[in-house]
């Protein structure tokens, strides 16, 4: 018989999918339950509660969330081929050989700079195409080795299943949201409030229960990253690579949200990037990332909490060819998905319509 060993951390995350079940469930039977309610008041001209009117509306908030996360989200991005970038596979193919995991189905680049694994079944690298400009080839070798770790450790498995349960709550929320925001009166907008109540708490119960396992996994991914290429490479990599995506996600806005307001023509904002990456912007990204501090609901250790972890104490310079030199016609696929970055910036500040599908 096939012996099961059963590990503290299996244990929790078996413990937060059954109680993700279970409120999921509950909403669930909560949702029709209040909708029956509401039928009977409306429909039926049976008394149900004294509160039928309302609880119907109640209903119909919930199960609008519960639909809603259950259509697909638009994939973002675009799937690579090998004749794409056939130096990035030969990279990928070898590290997945040497790890000895199981081939990793599709290489997407997506908008954004972030560099992740997804997949219950179908194992899929996303490579923010951001980064193609500023990653080493030998720092995102690292990266990916953490990255694989997610994939060796099943990670991304517990994930998805728990990626189900966050999604309905949050389009719940957004759903009381909007019912509070569109309705024609006060009045009518209150009946949302219980909805709108318990979405917000359970979203912030659920990351505040998953957020210890979340890091606890982080810290082995980097364990397995620093033990197939060695742990100053790898925190080498994780440091330059924070100081990236926070330049992305947190300064490069800001000269987006001004050139757009300035009505700039943006062809290839990930090119219009480079140019404002200088020097002030670089240390202000380093200082930034090294200096965050952790707080208990986040999902992702501090980065001077994972270098000491690795007993890492000092990083040297990034220096090496980029992940650029890997792809023949790198500009072509900046091109392609420079609208979306720039649209979703342009949305968030208010300077576009969110009806805005492109700049063209």
């Amino acid at each position: 018989m096939k012996k099961y060993n059963i590990t503290l951390e299996s244990a929790y995350a078996l413990s937060m999918i059954i109680l993700s079940s279970i409120v999921y469930i509950t909403i669930l039977v909560l949702a029709f339950t209040f909708l029956y309610d509401g039928y009977l008041e409306w429909f039926a001209n049976k008394q149900g509660t004294e509160f039928g009117f309302y609880t119907g509306i109640i209903g119909i908030i919930l199960l609008v969330g519960v639909l809603w996360a259950l259509f697909p989200k638009k994939r973002d991005g675009i799937i690579l081929k090998k004749k794409d970038a056939p130096k990035l596979f030969e990279l990928v193919d070898k590290a997945v050989a040497k790890t000895q995991i199981h081939p990793i189905n599709t290489i997407r680049l997506v908008p954004g700079s972030s560099i992740a694994v997804t997949g219950l079944f179908n194992k899929q690298l996303l490579v923010g195409i951001a980064s193609l400009r500023y990653i080493t080839e030998k720092d995102f070798e690292a990266i990916l080795y953490h990255e694989i770790g997610h994939f060796a450790a099943k990670d991304t498995k517990v994930g998805s299943f728990l990626g189900v349960y966050f999604e309905t709550l949050e389009k719940q929320y957004i759903s009381s949201v909007n019912f509070w925001n569109y309705s024609p009166h006060y009045a009518i907008a209150i009946i949302g409030l219980p909805s709108l109540a318990m979405s917000w708490l359970l979203m912030h119960l659920f990351s505040f229960l998953y957020a210890p396992y979340s890091k606890y996994r982080e810290y082995k991914a980097d364990e397995f990253a620093a033990s197939h290429s060695n742990p100053k490479q790898f925190a080498n990599a994780l440091v330059h690579y924070s100081a990236y995506t926070y330049a992305h996600d947190v300064i490069m806005p800001q000269i987006i949200v001004q050139l757009l307001s300035e009505n700039k023509k943006l062809t290839n904002v990930y090119a219009t990037m480079t140019n404002y990456w200088h020097k002030e912007n670089a240390e202000a990204s380093m200082n930034a990332v090294l200096s965050d501090k952790e707080q208990f609901k986040d999902s992702h250790p501090s980065l001077q909490n994972r270098l000491k972890n690795l007993d890492v104490v000092k990083v040297s310079e990034n220096e090496g060819k980029t992940l650029k030199t890997m792809f023949p016609e790198f500009e072509k696929f900046e091109e392609q998905l420079s609208d979306d970055y720039t649209i979703r910036i342009g949305i968030n500040s208010g300077l576009l319509d969110r009806s805005t599908k492109s700049l063209d």
